[in-house]
């Protein structure tokens, strides 16, 4: 039998292919876990970074967000304010899937550094630093579209057919909130594996509903579905968070995302502790806490 995602070990990782792990978190059966981390502040706790403290609590999956390809920095707090950390070292020390978010801005958009946003450079950098996915959504306010991820999906897949594409959008992003279904199949000829839309409760008119009929139109296309916290209610109660997960999971997530908007740039780890939990029972969460050999 296929391994499912949290029984990976750091080496399952290593020498899993695409496909392998797509396979991988489509046979965890919706208890995958993707959680954030700004890479560029201060993480909460002195000498490990703020992916070390995902990976202690449960993330399957860390995503480095405002992270500069091009200036490749994960920052740790300590004595020294220029340590950091490289993404061969985070990876090392968290046994997890690494990958990053390139944002496919507009044209009008200056202010962003170019190695956070998606160009054919930055896509080989990434690969070049080792990352196991790119995800192609937008920070709040940089006026990321369903249209310029579309476009960035094809840009990545015509550098690489081997690192997994995660795609979408998880709130507003500066140009408004976009539920449509019709650009579901287009996302997937474009290349995506993964296909992320906001999670219930966390963007307006987002119900439970209307989250099934999200991931019903991903997963007919056979891509998989990511639903998100996105919009800083990763620092909520941990009863919203419990609420939110086994609605996720109810509407056919295959992976639920936790934003970094709790505290210096991750999730409350009660939350992910709380999340992982509830979509996996204690068993399979313990062993994932455990698990970074």
């Amino acid at each position: 039998m296929q391994k499912r995602i949290f029984d990976y070990t750091a080496e399952d990782f290593r020498l899993a292919d695409r496909e392998q792990l797509v396979t991988s978190i489509r046979n965890s059966e919706g208890r995958t876990i993707m959680a954030e981390n700004v890479v560029s502040i201060d993480p909460p706790i002195d000498v490990v970074s703020g992916a070390e403290i995902l990976a202690a609590f449960g993330a399957d999956m860390i995503t480095l967000n405002c992270f500069d390809v091009m200036n490749p920095k994960i920052r740790v707090l300590g004595d020294d304010p220029e340590h950091n950390m490289t993404v061969a070292e985070v990876k090392a020390a968290t046994g997890r899937l690494i990958g990053c978010n390139l944002e496919p801005i507009p044209a009008g958009v200056k202010h962003l550094e170019v190695g956070r946003t998606v160009t054919k450079e930055t896509v080989e950098q990434a690969i070049e630093l080792g990352l196991d996915y790119v995800m192609l959504t937008g920070n709040p306010g940089n006026c990321v579209s369903q249209e310029t991820i579309l476009d960035a999906i094809s840009l990545v897949r015509n550098v690489s057919k081997d690192i997994m594409v995660i795609a979408g959008k998880m709130h507003a992003g500066g140009v408004g909130n976009d539920y449509n279904l019709g650009i579901v199949p287009h996302f997937a000829e474009a290349g995506a594996d993964i296909m992320m839309f906001p999670a219930p409760y966390t963007t307006p008119g987002v119900y439970p509903e209307l989250a099934r009929e999200m991931m019903s139109a991903v997963h007919e296309t056979n891509m998989l579905g990511m639903l998100a916290i996105g919009t800083s209610q990763e620092g909520a109660c941990e009863t919203y968070i419990e609420r939110l997960a086994m609605d996720c999971k109810a509407a056919g997530a295959d992976i639920v995302h936790i934003g970094d908007g709790g505290n210096a740039g991750i999730a409350p780890p009660e939350n992910l502790m709380r999340l992982g939990v509830t979509l996996r029972g204690r068993r399979h969460q313990y062993k994932r806490m455990a698990n970074r050999r």
